[in-house]
């Protein structure tokens, strides 16, 4: 079963200084909702949850008790390239702290590398200094649970924003040393089913012995026939943003869409963005899967988060945000303009979601969906003590990563804390 690593660098907070606790008006764990609460931090884990309505604030504790705020989890993107500029295969420490830094001002307190390798990464060198940086980065934002490779195995018909040198023929050779050199760190991987040798290299990351390695189909022709057996494997229980990058669902041929909507196994992302889907297409995703089997993604990109007509160099060429999405030149689709806080709010108000429904789909759906709820998703006892809080308009007014303040709205003074 795949887990984090046993410890994280401390992030570096805001202001210099750990936090003890939080006061919160109202908390979303995100499972029940809770009034007056104080949660106290231990080395930054959850220690206690408390009744607390005094007007005393106790010394190191951040005070989330304004009008209107509400304290949640720390939400959690498990597919994010980049963001704020920067993208992963930058391969800088500079750009990977930008990304962490960037990601945690939407709320987020966990994100999964998300990357793929060139055709001239042949001998994966490049792919090599992309582990070897990941896992010595002290992330002074969001913190990294781990690997997202969105393939290099995927059909190059459906290859959306990728470019061409992205889509590898299989290769065992190849998957077994991008094995090795993640060590414990893949957590997840996209896979198009019907190219030649899909059958063998879903069966190399299944036997991994490391870690629990998910197959996600994705960037795929498969039609309804194939993606059905293929969900009967064991760890081949997941999509690559719904609808996106594959055969639209059709009444003669369900495709492989039809395949994930009807199996209830099966776990789906989505881009809540009103471009990758639209408001009905969430509300179809979430009635059919519900929050306990859809994850919200932002599917970042370098450009995400940066002012419109910012041009920055991605994996199918010169992206830049133009009407609100982030797009190939040629108009294409390359990754959304998302943080998380706002994919929730998107979430709610185009697919008409409820609040905690979406809230879920941001927390402990998607670290389950990575084997990774007993340290992060939920605010329980000896759980890393992340926190989101909202204001009533859903923008984060501060994130917290294992006790550290590591994001603070421009909009609060140094006294709100």
């Amino acid at each position: 079963m795949a887990c984090l690593p046993p410890s994280f660098p401390t992030p570096h907070p805001v202001g210099g200084q750990l936090l003890e606790g939080i006061a919160c008006g109202r908390l979303f764990t995100p499972q029940i909702i809770l009034d007056n609460v104080l949660v106290t931090f231990d080395n930054g884990r959850i220690s206690m949850m408390g009744e607390f309505a005094s007007e005393w604030m106790p010394p190191n504790v951040f005070n989330a008790r304004q009008r209107g705020w509400i304290v949640v989890p720390g939400l959690i993107d498990v597919h994010i390239h980049g963001c704020g500029g920067a993208d992963f295969l930058d391969k800088r420490e500079d750009a990977y702290k930008e990304i962490s830094r960037t990601a945690a001002r939407g709320g987020a307190s966990s994100i999964v590398a998300t990357t793929t390798i060139p055709t001239d990464d042949a001998e994966l060198e490049g792919f090599a200094e992309f582990i070897r940086l990941l896992k010595n980065l002290n992330p002074p934002g969001a913190r990294f649970l781990g690997i997202f490779l969105e393939g290099p195995f995927i059909n190059p018909e459906k290859r959306g924003g990728f470019g061409p040198q992205y889509c590898w023929p299989v290769d065992i050779r190849r998957a077994q040393k991008i094995l090795e050199l993640c060590e414990d760190l893949l957590l997840k991987i996209t896979v198009a089913p019907e190219i030649e040798g899909a059958d063998k290299l879903i069966e190399l990351f299944h036997e991994n012995p490391r870690t629990t390695v998910e197959i996600s189909l994705g960037h795929t022709a498969a039609d309804y026939e194939l993606a059905s057996r293929m969900f009967r494997r064991e760890r081949v229980r997941q999509v690559t943003h719904a609808f996106n990058a594959m055969h639209p669902f059709h009444h003669r041929s369900p495709n492989l869409i039809g395949a994930a909507l009807l199996n209830e196994r099966v776990w789906c992302e989505m881009i809540p963005d009103g471009h990758h889907l639209s408001g009905p297409a969430i509300s179809l995703l979430h009635r059919l899967k519900g929050p306990e089997r859809l994850m919200i993604v932002t599917d970042g990109t370098g450009a995400t988060a940066t002012p419109p007509g910012t041009r920055i160099h991605s994996v199918g060429g010169w992206t830049e945000v133009r009407d609100g999405a982030v797009r190939l030149l040629d108009g294409t689709l390359a990754g959304s303009n998302l943080l998380m806080a706002d994919a929730i709010r998107s979430t709610c108000s185009l697919g008409n979601v409820p609040f905690q429904d979406a809230l879920m789909m941001a927390t402990i759906t998607p670290a389950r969906s990575v084997h990774a709820e007993s340290k992060v998703g939920s605010i329980d006892p000896q759980k890393y003590a992340d926190f989101c809080v909202l204001d009533e308009n859903g923008d984060v007014m501060a994130t917290i990563v294992g006790g550290a303040l590591v994001y603070l709205s421009p909009r609060l003074s140094e006294r709100s804390q």
